[in-house]
């Protein structure tokens, strides 16, 4: 918990990390042959569950086919089979008070809906080739092609307009709307209902604007619909949203079904799928019980809905549960993150390191030299991030702790040496011309000086030195490297040569690059 709080508390300071996605949507539910248009694009791309909903998708689906997909606000639309649906604005910002306009322009087919109570101004609109439905707030269904129109709620109202500047007719719940030229309002015990869209739609399609026979058939479908419906139904005990954490997820409910091919199957996107939980087709009321087991090994808690789909004689019915996955339970979220140090510029002083497998987590980043911390940030992704490093070498430690409590570490010794000139100070003259007298023929003729100068590092530190040497008339006479380097002061014995001139090179090669020379010349005579 404190570290959560860490995490939340640096979230309010650095409010670049909270930054909304430009997606209004997400796929919840995806059945057969579903394919989506981007706009300004010319190549359809196939729907998963999970996959985001932008601005101007234009969906379409196969037979039997259903896209479910839920909003930014929690309203939710499904796109039923062989549908042509272009989402021309989803929860677009218009005006003041953050009133918002949706507009769906069905182009073919129907759409299933769900619809959250709208702030005031704000517009949701179903259009067809014939009428429009506007709603504020409500459930059902709207959908037509070839001239019909149809419309249907199990709760709320809406307005229907057939023509731009036709009257508006009102619908409300319980009542379903439909015809060609002219359109009729029905009480209908199936009004709104998930699958009695589908039974419209064919009714249109059969009875071709004939009025009459119109009416009759969609009477004849709804008392149809409702005597399948009491023998092949499903109800979700479980209630939305659920939190999940070290016990895992579980789903419960019943469904009764005289369709021996019925299938009732629970998903979490494409990771988890519990396969048909229809056991017997007796007209029975049973239960169903699903346990999904804490696991991320397979990503499975960074989605946030799992779905329940019904099928049964002819009927397609489906409802989501919003899953409130804490990330803050060892036993859901057990993937560590990672930390690795990619590369380091000892010139320019600065290191690059990697933080990983913190996707759909968060967590608290600490930076340190020395043992020291030095920065601690928030990380809820994974990304790059780069350092400076301090003068000279030290030891960078970058630790991270994510909400559950996982932990990763990596230590690395670093040096920093930024270019910078500097002088050899060479102690007496710079050529030194020497009388000495010659020795008696039985001693030695040895001459020995020394040799002293001062390397004027700026750092007045050798650990900042590559290489010193030194060299007589071209010969190397000594050389350090690195750790061999303990001071700056040099004094070198020398032994020079008679009637000769002794030239000495000094050279100083800095861990940045820079190079610093100077010489000392002695001439014996």
């Amino acid at each position: 918990m404190k570290t959560l709080a860490r995490i939340l508390a640096l979230f309010l300071v650095v409010p670049g990390l909270a930054l909304a996605a430009s997606d209004v949507g997400k796929v919840r539910q995806k059945v057969g042959s579903v394919a989506r248009l981007k706009v300004n694009k010319d190549q359809w791309d196939s729907l998963k569950v999970g996959s985001k909903i932008y601005q101007s998708d234009f969906i379409r689906t196969g037979i039997e086919a259903i896209l479910g997909i839920q909003f930014t606000d929690g309203s939710t639309v499904s796109i039923g089979e062989n549908a042509e649906v272009e989402m021309s604005s989803l929860f677009e910002t218009k005006g003041k008070d953050d009133a918002s306009r949706t507009f769906f322009n069905i182009k073919k087919g129907f759409v299933d809906f769900d619809v959250k109570k709208l702030i005031k101004e704000s517009t949701f609109q179903f259009k067809t080739g014939t009428a429009t439905a506007s709603i504020r707030g409500t459930s059902g269904f709207v959908g037509g092609e070839d001239g019909a129109f149809f419309a249907s709620l199990s709760t709320g109202k809406f307005d229907i307009q057939q023509k731009d500047n036709g009257p508006v007719m009102p619908v409300v719940a319980g009542e379903t709307m439909f015809g060609t030229d002219s359109l009729v309002t029905m009480k209908l015990a199936s009004s709104g209902k998930a699958g009695f869209a589908r039974r419209v739609s064919k009714v249109l399609k059969e009875t071709k604007g004939d009025v009459n026979k119109m009416v009759q058939a969609v009477k004849d479908a709804d008392a149809a619909f409702q005597k399948e419906l009491a023998q092949n139904n499903f109800e979700v005990r479980t209630a939305s949203p659920v939190n999940v954490c070290k016990d895992g997820l579980t789903i419960e409910g019943t469904y009764v079904s005289t369709d021996p091919k019925a299938t009732l199957e629970v998903t979490v996107a494409d990771v988890y799928s519990s396969g048909n939980l229809v056991r017997v087709a007796d007209g029975k009321s049973h239960s169903f019980s699903v346990k999904i087991p804490v696991n991320d090994g397979n990503k499975l808690w960074n989605e946030s809905a799992a779905t329940i789909a019904f099928k049964s004689a002819g009927m397609t019915d489906s409802k989501t549960l919003e899953l409130n996955v804490s990330k803050s339970c060892p036993e859901v979220n057990q993937i560590a993150p990672m930390v690795k140090f990619l590369s380091y510029d000892s010139i320019a002083c600065k290191m690059n390191v990697s933080v990983e497998q913190m996707q759909d987590d968060a967590g608290i980043l600490t930076f340190s030299v020395d043992g020291a911390p030095e920065f601690e940030e928030a990380v809820t992704k994974n990304e790059l991030k780069q350092r400076k490093l301090t003068a000279g070498e030290h030891t960078y430690g970058v630790f991270i702790k994510d909400q559950a409590g996982n932990e990763a570490s990596v230590e690395k010794k670093l040096g920093c040496y930024p270019v910078k000139r500097f002088n050899i100070d060479v102690y007496g003259k710079k050529r030194e011309v020497l009388n000495v007298p010659i020795p008696p023929r039985d001693v030695p003729d040895k001459i020995v000086r020394t040799l002293q100068f001062k390397i004027k590092s700026p750092e007045n530190d050798p650990v900042f030195l590559y290489k010193v040497t030194v060299k007589r008339n071209g010969k190397i006479i000594l050389q350090e490297t690195l750790r061999q380097i303990q001071s700056l002061d040099y004094q070198v014995p020398l032994e020079l040569i008679r009637g000769a001139q002794n030239k000495f090179d000094i050279e100083v090669i800095h861990k940045s690059g820079f190079v610093a020379r100077n010489e000392k010349i002695f001439e014996v005579q």
